[in-house]
């Protein structure tokens, strides 16, 4: 059931998320556009003028032109190429935990109407275009009752020419183990948190002194990207947190086939 009054609300809500509203990149080949769709469940069909609801609101990413990149896209982002197909999926699959999980609040005693209204928005956008790659920006906004809603960001790099995602593992040997690049991350983390160099990041917004790295990365022309999202490392009211490490910080600890894969990003890295 569509209510456009929602649909509007909805639409401007995802892009905010967002973080701004975002026009597709433009590009000779392949083009890259954006598909919508919102749809509303009525908890109590029987009663539509007075039935709490899940909104659902979806921009989802495709290419046109290309039906080999859009296959890859398709695939990595949504397990499938056909974007009704993921949008039918995620209906049903967002419909039914609605629904199960509001027959079970109702068996408990009456609801509060505030909270039995759901939603699930979902955002992909192109973050960065350039060379043969993308970095591909995807963001959840999800809320099923409680204080607030849970939100989510993943960003994808991408290959195009390759079809190829890269990894943190192709760009540095020893991620996790190198005491050298974990400095040089906590390092960022305390400017972040506006603590002094060496004080324990406990001091500041973070849950401990030895927060876990994350494998959420994306490429920016300054420096490599890392994000955690809320309650990872720090507190829901803390947000999205990221930080930039500059390629000439990190550029020795980095692995030279890694280097050379930056070059299809327009990002070149010499010694």
């Amino acid at each position: 059931m569509i209510n456009m009054k929602r649909y509007v609300i909805l639409c401007a809500f995802a892009l905010i998320l967002s973080g701004a509203c975002v026009t597709a990149p433009k590009a000779k080949n392949p083009l890259y556009t954006q598909r919508h769709y919102t749809f509303s469940v009525l908890l109590s069909p029987e009663k539509p003028s007075n039935s709490p609801q899940l909104d659902i609101a979806l921009s989802l990413l495709q290419i046109e032109k290309s039906p080999r990149q859009m296959e890859y896209l398709g695939e990595v982002l949504y397990s499938t190429a056909n974007l009704d197909e993921y949008k039918d999926r995620i209906i049903r699959e967002q419909r039914k935990n609605y629904r199960d999980k509001m027959a079970g609040v109702a068996q408990s005693g009456p609801g509060n109407m505030a909270s039995d209204n759901w939603w699930y928005s979902e955002t992909v956008n192109i973050k960065r275009l350039q060379g043969q790659g993308i970095v591909v920006e995807r963001n959840f906004n999800i809320y099923s009752g409680g204080a607030h809603p849970t939100r989510h960001k993943r960003y994808y790099v991408l290959d195009m020419g390759e079809h190829k995602q890269l990894r943190i593992d192709d760009l540095f040997a020893s991620y996790q183990e190198d005491t050298r690049l974990r400095g040089i991350i906590y390092e960022e983390l305390r400017k972040y948190s506006k603590l002094e160099k060496g004080q324990p990041l406990s001091r500041g917004i973070f849950f401990s002194d030895e927060p876990e790295l994350t494998y959420n990365f994306f490429i920016t022309d300054e420096g490599l990207g890392l994000h955690w999202s809320p309650y990872q490392i720090a507190p829901y009211v803390q947000g999205d947190i990221e930080i930039i490490l500059p390629w000439n910080v990190v550029r020795p600890l980095m692995l030279q086939p890694g280097i050379e894969l930056l070059n299809k990003f327009n990002i070149h890295l010499f010694m």
